[in-house]
C-alpha cells in the first residue's frame, strides 16, 4: 500500500477507497463554520456533477485556516478503508501534477469512478481542528443507439389488438421511455402503458423496457397506417419509429435503421 504525500509548510495525502454512490454539483457552507471562530473553516465542497465517461474532473476542498496551520487534507472514497494508505482501485486514476492542497485530479473516468466522495481538513496543534465533508460524483454513460420497437405485426385491422415492447439501448442512468402515436405522446387515460422495468447488467448499465397496448380503431389509422414511435432519454432524446399497417396498405415497405433513429418509408412501384 503506497501513501501519497506533498509536504511543504501543509501535507496532502489522499486516500482513495472502494465503493460507489452519486453526487450533485455542489456548493455546501458548513453550518458549523457559521459561528464566530477564527480557526479552520470548510466553506465548500465542489464535485462537477453529472460527469461523463472518458471525461478529467477535478474535486475542490475549498477552505480558510485563518489562526490555524494546516496538517493536512485527506480524500476518502466511500469510507471502505482506514486513514493512512492509498489503495489503487478501478476507476481512479490520480493527476498529480494537477492535484494540489485544495482538489485532486482525476483522469479519464469512468463507471467505476462514481461513488462518494470525502474531504477531510485537519489543523495543527493547539487547536486540532477537523472539518469534514461529502458529496456524490455521478458518472453517465450515454446510450450508443436508439431504442428497439419490438412486436409489430405484418399488418392491423379495425379492432385488433396492438401489442409493442420498447427498449432501450444500456446506459447509466436508465433511460426514461415514452411511447407516442401519429405524433402524440400516449398517456395512461387513452392507452395501456405497462410492464416498466429496468434491468441492471454485469457492466453496471441498466436498460429500460416500456409496453404500449392499444385496440386499433378507425381513428388511428392515418392514410391507412398507425406510426409509433419510442424516445429514450439519457441527457439528450433518440428514438425508434415503426409503421404499423392497414390491410388495404401498400405491402411494400421497407423498414430501416439509422444511427439513433428507426424508420420505414415506401418504395414507389414503377
Amino acid at each position: 500500500m503506497n501513501r501519497l504525500t506533498w509536504s511543504a509548510d501543509w501535507m496532502l495525502r489522499l486516500i482513495i477507497c472502494s465503493n460507489s454512490l452519486v453526487i450533485l454539483k455542489l456548493f455546501i457552507l458548513l453550518a458549523s463554520n457559521l459561528g464566530s471562530s477564527t480557526g479552520l473553516k470548510l466553506i465548500m465542497l465542489e464535485v462537477p456533477s453529472p460527469s461523463y465517461v472518458g471525461e478529467s474532473v477535478e474535486l475542490s476542498c475549498i477552505y480558510e485556516l485563518e489562526s490555524d496551520k494546516l496538517y493536512s487534507v485527506k480524500w476518502y472514497k466511500n469510507d471502505d478503508w482506514p486513514p493512512g494508505q492509498f489503495l489503487p482501485i478501478s476507476g481512479i486514476r490520480v493527476d498529480l501534477s494537477k492535484s494540489g492542497m485544495n482538489s485532486v485530479f482525476l483522469k479519464y473516468i469512468d463507471i467505476n469512478t462514481a461513488g462518494v466522495y470525502r474531504c477531510e481538513v485537519s489543523a495543527e496543534a493547539p487547536s486540532f481542528v477537523t472539518e469534514e465533508c461529502e458529496k456524490q460524483l455521478q458518472v453517465t454513460v450515454l446510450p450508443t443507439s436508439g431504442p428497439q420497437i419490438s412486436g409489430v405485426r405484418p399488418e392491423y385491422r379495425i379492432g385488433d389488438k396492438v401489442n409493442l415492447n420498447c427498449t432501450s439501448a444500456r446506459s447509466k442512468p436508465a433511460a426514461k421511455l415514452r411511447w407516442y402515436v401519429n405524433n402524440r405522446e400516449a398517456k395512461p387515460e387513452e392507452y395501456e402503458l405497462s410492464n416498466a422495468t429496468r434491468v441492471l447488467h454485469q457492466d453496471n448499465l441498466e436498460t429500460s423496457s416500456l409496453i404500449l397496448r392499444f385496440m386499433a380503431l378507425d381513428k388511428h389509422f392515418r392514410s391507412g397506417v398507425i406510426r409509433v414511435k419510442c424516445t429514450a432519454t439519457v441527457v439528450h432524446t433518440t428514438s425508434n419509429e415503426a409503421i404499423l399497417r392497414g390491410e388495404s396498405t401498400d405491402k411494400n415497405i421497407e423498414y430501416y435503421q439509422g444511427e439513433n433513429l428507426s424508420q420505414c418509408k415506401y418504395n414507389e412501384k414503377n
